[in-house]
């Protein structure tokens, strides 16, 4: 159960990576950024609601804080990197360069949890950079923006994790976590958007690409999240890269076009995979 629903999230990540590349053709607002928070509010308060073990009154201060400042590093911060670096390098290179998670992961462990790292997790950091530097010093146009984009939504995306964590240690419900830094953006772009004086850009994109991206992330989150809880934390990590291939193969199935020297990205996937699941072992 556990591979089955790590290899689901892993689909809808690539899936979502897709999308936001093919809705940037249409959009007239955000390209579906704010869709999608509403579509993570709801898929994880739904999941909550039907399974969740934790109640509201068991939020305490220092957990909702944590919750809160995760929803602010993931919702707002990471989503909107992440969006922007998919538009410019496209979901493989992209989803790539998310695979640097893990390493950023290291000092924002040792800083919020004093969790030093392993000989095994500075390993596994060395191969992470060494998948995505093979992958980057393949040919093919790169973008300078584009690239620190994609590093730092995947630093953004490590704080999340570290500040998320904090606040699992003292509520253990990861979808009402979920929901709680959802709801901070919820209410964050709205108000972005009205002191920008385009509040009325928030859902002007609701094409099928962008509807299918917001739903897609929301759902690779949830069954992320449960895969955790049918199997290891490696085992979950490593196949969770798989989401950069799957990308490429929806990419070749929509367009045609082929990844140059797929061989190469294969390579520098299981390297990232073997890597990140040494850090997270």
């Amino acid at each position: 159960m556990g591979v089955a629903l790590a290899l689901l999230a892993a689909a809808f990540y690539g899936l979502a990576g897709v999308a936001i590349q093919r809705g940037r053709a249409t959009a007239c607002g955000d390209n579906g950024v704010f869709l999608s928070v509403l579509a993570t509010l709801g898929l994880s308060a739904g999941a909550w609601a039907v399974a969740g073990t934790a109640r509201l009154s068991a939020l305490d201060a220092a957990a909702l804080w944590a919750f809160g400042l995760a929803g602010v590093a993931s919702v707002i911060l990471g989503r909107v990197t992440m969006f922007r670096a998919t538009e410019a390098l496209g979901p493989v290179t992209a989803g790539l360069l998310r695979r640097l998670t893990p390493i950023f992961a290291i000092p924002v462990a040792v800083v919020l949890l004093a969790e030093w790292p392993s000989p095994a997790a500075l390993a596994g950091g060395g191969l992470i950079l060494a998948g995505v530097a093979l992958h980057l010093g393949a040919p093919g146009p790169l973008r300078g923006a584009g690239l620190l984009l994609g590093v730092a939504s995947a630093g953004f995306y490590a704080l999340a994790y570290g500040l998320r964590a904090l606040g699992l240690g003292a509520v253990q419900d990861a979808a009402l976590g979920t929901a709680v830094g959802a709801l901070v953006g919820l209410v964050w772009f709205p108000l972005a958007a009205w002191r920008a004086d385009r509040l009325g850009s928030l859902l002007v994109d609701r094409g099928p690409w962008h509807v299918t991206a917001a739903l897609a992330l929301a759902a690779g989150q949830l069954t992320h999240f449960a895969a955790l809880a049918h199997a290891p934390v490696a085992t979950v990590a490593m196949l969770g890269a798989l989401d950069v291939l799957v990308a490429a193969i929806i990419l070749r199935l929509i367009s045609g076009a082929a990844p140059a020297r797929p061989g190469r990205l294969i390579a520098a996937t299981a390297l990232a995979a073997i890597g990140t699941a040494l850090i997270l072992a």
